[in-house]
């Protein structure tokens, strides 16, 4: 790129294709296709979010390093240019990266439960919200343990976990009566979300921020064609 002042579509979609293995294997960890009510349906809908989450997140990545080759309208020498690029590569390819693998796995793990809640509902109508049990779960999650609510009440579709970053919060089966009063506070934007209903793991892409609608509609473009890829060669 430093050489060229640019990135080949070679080299763009080999990197969505990185970003696209990698959160397709969480998904297919959290939601195994061994799953006693495992639906090919919601998973391929899981994935093809994680398709459009994936070109975000390179569209991201190439604006920021080319935003690095300049400063004071002038070219960076390599050695700069370097420098500041490996530390953005070490947030969108590592950090951030893992991050969001940990939240994929747990996002479709939830979403596959939701499957067999479904399915069970005759015998347990209702769900209870169950913290981790420990001082690390935050104050508004530790405020919603022991929630019962029925499978249908609409609080599921917002407050159905994982509810945050490494959100370990999880919903069980209960046939016990609801609780009186449904618990208030907001779920943090982009977490109000039922995969298990909506097919997606992230419902707000943060990577889309400071993209233009040229810019968004171009990689929601490139998404599909490379999520229609990917999916033909593995029937």
């Amino acid at each position: 790129m430093f050489d060229e002042r640019d990135v080949p579509e070679e080299m763009r979609d080999k990197l969505w294709q990185e970003y696209y293995d990698q959160l397709g294997e969480g998904i297919d960890s959290g939601y195994s296709p061994e799953t006693e009510f495992y639906d090919e349906d919601l998973a391929l809908q899981l994935k093809e979010n994680i398709a459009e989450f994936s070109s975000f997140k390179e569209t991201s990545f190439r604006k920021q390093l080319e935003a690095m080759l300049t400063e004071d309208e002038e070219f960076l020498p390599w050695s700069k240019f370097k420098e500041k690029a490996l530390s953005v590569s070490g947030d969108y390819n590592k950090r951030w990266l893992k991050t969001e693998y940990h939240q994929t796995v747990a996002t479709a793990n939830m979403a596959g439960k939701w499957k067999s809640f479904e399915a069970n509902k005759d015998l347990y109508p209702n769900l209870k919200y169950v913290d981790a049990g420990d001082d690390r779960v935050r104050e508004k999650h530790r405020e919603w343990d022991g929630t019962i609510l029925p499978l249908n009440h609409p609080w599921w579709d917002s407050h159905y976990p994982p509810s945050d970053w490494g959100c370990r919060c999880d919903a069980v089966p209960t046939d016990e009566d609801p609780t009186v009063d449904v618990p208030e506070g907001e779920v943090k934007k982009g977490f109000d979300n039922n995969a298990g209903k909506t097919g997606k793991v992230f419902t707000d892409i943060a990577y889309q921020d400071g993209l233009s609608d040229e810019e968004i509609a171009e990689a929601t473009k490139r998404a599909n064609q490379l999520f229609l890829q990917a999916t033909k060669k593995k029937k």
